[in-house]
């Protein structure tokens, strides 16, 4: 698959994914649910999707997983293609990993700042 379709199907799987989350899922644990990235494999046979929640980050990963087969389902009405992706479920670990950078900035920047 080259790679604007590659890029084409991630898009319209992303608007996808997010909107069966968003508005399908009831699941009380999936709570602030938000999907920030996806990746299809090259032959378009597994789809990483990277998930982060507002709060019980686990929780929520373990209750989308349960509704895993739900949301292939639902992806596999809407898209006309002769396969559907397996789905993964990661937490996306960007945000908290740009936090904890910030945080050591801000204290080396302090300590500048002392040592002036």
């Amino acid at each position: 698959m080259n790679k604007i379709t590659l890029r084409k199907k991630e898009s319209h799987y992303f608007l996808l994914v997010s909107k069966i989350i968003g508005e399908e899922i009831t699941n009380s644990n999936v709570y602030g649910a938000t999907v920030n990235d996806v990746k299809l494999s090259n032959d378009g046979s597994h789809l990483k999707i990277f998930l982060s929640f507002i709060k019980n980050s686990q929780k929520g990963l373990e209750a989308i997983n349960n509704a895993k087969g739900y949301i292939r389902s639902q992806i596999a009405k809407t898209v006309n293609s002769r396969k559907v992706p397996e789905l993964h479920f990661f937490l996306d670990e960007v945000f908290n990993s740009a936090q904890k950078i910030e945080e050591i900035l801000k204290e080396i920047k302090k300590q500048k700042n002392q040592n002036d």
